[in-house]
């Protein structure tokens, strides 16, 4: 009797700590709100999983598939980040948290937008949501829609903001996809996400994600709460170029859920294929090494840190009469006489196949980048002008220029890089989105 009454104790207390956690130590008994994931953000590979196809109220994280859309109608043109948005009796009646938006004001769609993120405003979201669909119930058919085009199969929305609602569920697995098509879809907007302050009306709110500058690498994305739901939280963090994502229903608490999400992301990047290093000659490129008459195996592949003494030979090459004279390749002999067989292979390179002038390049492809929308043509072609200016690579192919078109009766001039491959125009945007100009990846047909 007394070994069963210690075990029984024993199975107490591990349960009443999972509980404390918010872990699924036995998740009928435990939490049956629980369900997490992990996934590689460049593939979409499940890197770790509990109860991932549950359906459990989404809170909060509702707003991610409402900020996508309304992502989507501005880069239709539908909406500009600087629209005025009209806040109806509806809007302004919904609970906290909210900003206290009064009915017939106007918010411009830029401040709802980052209050959904930031603040996870209520009355932002219904302004959104009445902006693009006309009603909420309308708006919740499009996300409901737009849910299933995504591949979120068990993923159904009654509403713009997530406050419990019967019928409106979701998955830790669905959230996980919007949350990767949220960062691949629209990589210039998903700086919301990462704000850990936003100003509205004279008053700073602080992010609710709290993993923001508390975790490496950690940049978004969004929390979520109702009793109904625990605490839900999706989260995005990116490391030595490799980034994961983890979702968390059901926390019993915001911190236990942060200290588990942290637990669950650490394991998704130990989980992670291990990268591939390859030795890499850490001198210049543009001379060539004279080898020694008995080079030995044991050269090393790296130079050392100490600047060896060099002595330039200049070595005139013969070229064909067809072809443009490169430069002449430079010979160069050090005391160390290390033995780099990449140095000879990119002079030689130089030699069979000279660089081609960026004028020559051709632009091939129905894709754009999109830099700005904008009233006025000045604006259009002053953004132009910043981008060209940053000699962008991945754009060396690409036609500058700026479209117009017609918007309920007004201008509006597109600074646009036309002529490129999906694949290239949506690398183009990230380099540009990193160097400071927002932009996105289209059809140029669109």
């Amino acid at each position: 009797m007394t070994s069963l009454f210690r075990l029984t104790r024993l199975l107490v207390a591990v349960l009443t700590l999972g509980l404390a956690l918010g872990l699924p130590v036995d998740k009928a008994v435990a939490n049956s709100k629980y369900a997490s994931i992990v996934i590689d953000a460049h593939n979409g590979q499940v890197l770790r999983q509990r109860n991932a196809d549950k359906r459990l109220y989404p809170a909060s994280l509702t707003k991610m598939m409402t900020l996508y859309l309304a992502f989507e109608a501005i880069d239709r043109g539908q909406f500009s980040l600087d629209s005025n948005l009209p806040v109806s009796r509806v809007a302004s009646n919904e609970p906290a948290s909210k900003l206290g938006l009064r009915r017939g004001s106007t918010i411009r769609m830029r401040d709802a937008l980052q209050s959904c993120a930031t603040k996870s405003a209520n009355d932002a979201a219904t302004v959104i949501a009445e902006a693009i669909g006309g009603s909420k119930a309308n708006f919740a058919s499009m996300m409901t829609a737009k849910a299933r085009q995504l591949g979120m199969r068990n993923t159904k929305f009654r509403n713009p903001h997530g406050l419990t609602s019967k019928g409106q569920y979701s998955t830790a697995r669905d959230m996980a996809i919007l949350g990767r098509r949220l960062f691949s879809d629209f990589p210039t907007y998903y700086s919301m996400f990462e704000r850990k302050r936003f100003k509205y009306g004279g008053r700073n709110y602080r992010a609710t994600n709290k993993l923001l500058g508390k975790y490496r690498g950690a940049d978004g994305i969004k929390t979520g709460y109702t009793r109904a739901s625990g605490y839900n939280l999706v989260a995005s963090a990116e490391r030595d170029g490799r980034r994961v994502i983890g979702v968390v229903f059901g926390g019993k608490s915001s911190a236990s859920r942060n200290r588990h999400m942290k637990a669950i992301l650490d394991e998704g990047f130990a989980k992670l294929p291990k990268r591939l290093r390859v030795p890499v000659y850490a001198g210049s490129l543009d001379a060539t090494p004279l080898p020694r008459s008995k080079p030995s195996k044991d050269a090393p592949i790296l130079v050392a840190a100490a600047r060896p003494k060099v002595t330039y030979v200049p070595a005139p090459v013969p070229v064909a009469k067809d072809r443009p004279k490169p430069q002449a390749v430079v010979a160069m002999r050090t005391q160390s006489d290390p033995w780099v067989v990449a140095n000879g292979l990119r002079a030689l390179q130089r030699i069979i196949a000279p660089p081609v002038e960026a004028a020559s390049l051709q632009p091939a492809g129905d894709w754009a980048v999109q830099i700005g929308a904008y009233r006025k043509l000045s604006q259009a072609k002053d953004i132009l002008e910043r981008a060209k200016a940053l000699r962008s690579p991945q754009l060396m192919r690409a036609e500058p220029v700026v479209t117009k078109r017609v918007s309920k009766g007004r201008p509006i001039y597109r600074a646009r890089f036309l002529g490129l491959g999906k694949g290239q125009a949506e690398n183009a945007c990230r380099s540009l989105s990193r160097r400071g100009i927002a932009c996105f990846a289209i059809k140029a047909s669109g």
